[in-house]
C-alpha cells in the first residue's frame, strides 16, 4: 500500500526523490492497472498501452492526490476509462483469435488468466484478483462496481467454493 509520506516525495522538486517515489508507486499497481485494462480489451499490447497512458495521466496530476489509498482508485478508475475509450474507438481482434495465433513459449497474463476462467466466471476472477492481490476491501470493491456490499461477498463466497470444489474434484 503507498502511503501518505510517497505523495509527498512525488511531489518533490527533486527529481530523483520524485522519480523513486512514481517508480514504487509504478511497482505496486503496474499488474492492477493491466489487469484492468486487460479484463476490458483481451489484447495484451493494447492493454499495455492503456497502463503506459494511465501512469502518464497519474504523472500528470500526481498534485490532486492527497491521500495514498486514493492513489489505487485513481488508477484503477483511469485504467478502466483508458480501456473503455479504446473500445469505443478502436477495432481489435477478439480474444479467442488472439489466443488461437499467439505461439509464445512464455506463459503471459493473458494465458494465466485464461486457465483459471475455464472453471471461474470473469466477474468472480475480478474479485479474487483484487481481494487477494491487491487487498481491496469488499466495501471498495462494491464501490467501484457499483452493487452493494452484500453482493461482492456472495459472490466471493461462491467463487470460493467454486475453488474448493474444482480442488475436491481433482482438477487442478
Amino acid at each position: 500500500m503507498i502511503h501518505d509520506h510517497t505523495l509527498t516525495r512525488l511531489k518533490s522538486l527533486d527529481r530523483a526523490t520524485m522519480e523513486g517515489a512514481f517508480n514504487e508507486i509504478y511497482k505496486e499497481y503496474s499488474l492492477l492497472v493491466y489487469y484492468v485494462a486487460f479484463s476490458y480489451t483481451h489484447e495484451e499490447a493494447s492493454s499495455q498501452d492503456i497502463t503506459n497512458q494511465t501512469f502518464a495521466n497519474f504523472y500528470e496530476s500526481r498534485y490532486k492526490l492527497t491521500k495514498g489509498k486514493k492513489v489505487k482508485y485513481y488508477l484503477v478508475k483511469t485504467s478502466r476509462n483508458l480501456a473503455l475509450n479504446f473500445l469505443r474507438h478502436e477495432s481489435f481482434v477478439p480474444y479467442e483469435e488472439a489466443i488461437g495465433v499467439q505461439k509464445e513459449e512464455t506463459k503471459s497474463f493473458g494465458e494465466y488468466l485464461e486457465r483459471f476462467s475455464s472453471f471461474l466466471s470473469g466477474e468472480e476472477l475480478d474479485l479474487l484478483v483484487y481481494r487477494f492481490l491487491y487487498g481491496f476491501k469488499f466495501r471498495e470493491i462494491a464501490k467501484g462496481k457499483g452493487v452493494s456490499v452484500n453482493a461482492v461477498s456472495s459472490k466471493y463466497k461462491r467463487a470460493l467454493d467454486k475453488i474448493r470444489a474444482h480442488y475436491e474434484k481433482g482438477d487442478l
